[in-house]
C-alpha cells in the first residue's frame, strides 16, 4: 500500500514535469511567432490543459487533506499513470495542432482539441476529486494486506523517534486492536490540549465497540462483519501517522 501523501507527492511531480515541458515547447513557438494575433486562444487553451488540475493537487497539498489515508498499489498506479497519459496526450496535441495537422488553422486546432480533451480533463480530475477530497478509498485493502503493510513498516522503523508509532504498529501485527485504540488515544491526548478530545479515535472506538455487539449478537452477516471490521483497522492505521 501507499500512503495519499507520498502519492500525492508523485502525482505533483509528474504534474510539474509535463507542465515545465509543455511550457518550454509552448514558449519556443510563441518566441518563433507561430501564434501571432491569437496569442489570448493560445494561452487560454494552455492554461486549460494544466491549471485545474495544479490547483488541485496544490490546494490538497497544502491542506494535507486525509493524509493517513492509505491507497492499494494499483489504484496509485492506475491514477499515476492517467495522469502521465492526459499530459503526454496534451503534448502530443500541442505539437500537432503547431504543426497544423489535417490541414486546419491553429485556432481551429485549438478549438477543435476541447473536443477529445475535455472529457479525458474531467476524468482525472474527478479521480483526483475522490482520491484527495474523499475520507475513504473506494478500494479498501483488505485485513491481511493492511496487517502486511504493517509489518513491512515495523521492519523499516528502527530509530527511537518513532518508538510510539512502531508500539501501535506492533500491536495492530498482533491484531490487538482494542488496544491499539487506546495506545493511540494516549498518545494523541498528550499532544493536543486537555480541553480538546481526540474524536478520530473515539469514533473508532465506538465504532469497534458497535461491531463486537453486533458480532457477540448477530445482528450482521459475516461479509458485513468482515467489512466493517477492515473499516476499523484502516482507520486505525491511517492514524499512526498523528503520533
Amino acid at each position: 500500500m501507499f500512503l495519499l501523501s507520498e502519492v500525492r507527492k508523485k502525482l505533483l511531480l509528474i504534474w510539474l514535469s509535463f507542465s515545465a515541458l509543455l511550457l518550454i515547447f509552448f514558449l519556443l513557438q510563441i518566441l518563433n511567432g507561430k501564434y501571432a494575433g491569437m496569442e489570448n486562444i493560445a494561452w487560454g487553451w494552455i492554461f486549460a490543459q494544466l491549471l485545474p488540475g495544479l490547483v488541485l493537487l496544490l490546494a490538497a497539498t497544502l491542506l494535507h487533506l486525509n493524509r493517513g489515508k492509505y491507497l492499494l498499489y494499483w489504484v496509485s498506479w492506475a491514477i499515476a499513470g492517467l495522469s502521465a497519459f492526459y499530459l503526454f496526450f496534451v503534448l502530443v496535441s500541442l505539437a500537432g495542432i503547431s504543426g497544423g495537422s489535417a490541414g486546419q488553422s491553429l485556432e481551429e486546432g485549438f478549438v477543435g482539441s476541447y473536443r477529445y480533451l475535455l472529457p479525458l480533463q474531467v476524468l482525472v480530475l474527478a479521480a483526483f476529486s475522490v482520491l484527495f477530497f474523499k475520507k475513504e478509498s473506494l478500494f479498501q485493502p483488505n485485513e491481511a494486506k493492511m496487517r502486511d503493510h504493517a509489518q513491512a513498516l515495523l521492519a523499516k522503523s528502527t530509530s527511537a523517534e518513532n518508538s510510539d508509532q512502531r508500539a501501535a504498529l506492533e500491536f495492530f501485527v498482533a491484531a490487538d486492536l482494542p488496544a491499539m485504540l487506546d495506545y493511540l488515544e494516549q498518545k494523541i491526548r498528550a499532544k493536543i490540549p486537555p480541553d480538546k478530545i481526540p474524536p478520530d479515535v473515539l469514533m473508532l472506538k465506538n465504532k469497534l465497540t458497535e461491531y463486537q455487539k453486533n458480532i457477540l449478537f448477530d445482528l450482521i452477516s459475516r461479509d458485513e462483519a468482515r467489512k466493517e471490521y477492515a473499516h476499523i483497522c484502516y482507520a486505525a492505521l491511517g492514524l499512526v501517522g498523528e503520533i
